[in-house]
């Protein structure tokens, strides 16, 4: 597995104060666990993620495109056999873990990871198409000091080939 962390770029003010005080914020937020971090996919990996950030203090929205996994989380139980339904219900129910389908939380968040599936294509690759989905749901909502993480499984470089050109 992959994992790549990137800053967007493009959002670098002329002078750079901007990304340096924002990035300095979000790094405060995540020392003292006081950040709130969105994880896009709530399947095998981004499930059990959501649910140890959860577990260590911090506040986190899980985003999926499938409504009823959604309410399943939010009704404190797990989708995925690999989560006890108790870590999922005790995260639900601390208020520290919620679940939903809207994107726009993304405004409000200082992080956002990518687990969403990475298929193999017909020639063996990765197909990055939910990853390039997920990059665009986080583009309509980016803002000056969000962290972006590809936590998906790919090749290297899917940072910058797919999801930062999107950004």
């Amino acid at each position: 597995m992959v994992t790549e962390v990137m800053v967007p770029v493009s959002r670098i003010s002329l002078d750079g104060t901007e990304l340096v005080g924002s990035a300095l914020a979000t790094a405060k937020r995540l020392r003292t666990r006081s950040a709130h971090i969105a994880v896009l996919g709530l399947g095998y990996a981004g499930l059990p993620l959501a649910v140890e950030f959860a577990k260590a203090g911090f506040r986190v929205t899980g985003l999926d495109v499938n409504g009823e996994r959604v309410e399943v989380v939010n009704r404190g139980q797990s989708p995925v056999s690999d989560v006890a339904d108790a870590d999922v219900a005790m995260a639900v129910d601390e208020g520290r873990l919620t679940a939903s389908t809207r994107f726009d939380v993304l405004d409000d968040v200082d992080c956002a990871l990518v687990c969403v599936p990475t298929p193999l294509d017909s020639d063996r690759g990765f197909d990055v198409r939910y990853v390039k989905a997920a990059s665009e749901s986080i583009a309509a909502h980016l803002h000056p000091g969000m962290l972006v993480i590809l936590q998906s499984t790919s090749s290297p470089g899917t940072t910058r080939q797919v999801i930062l050109p999107v950004l």
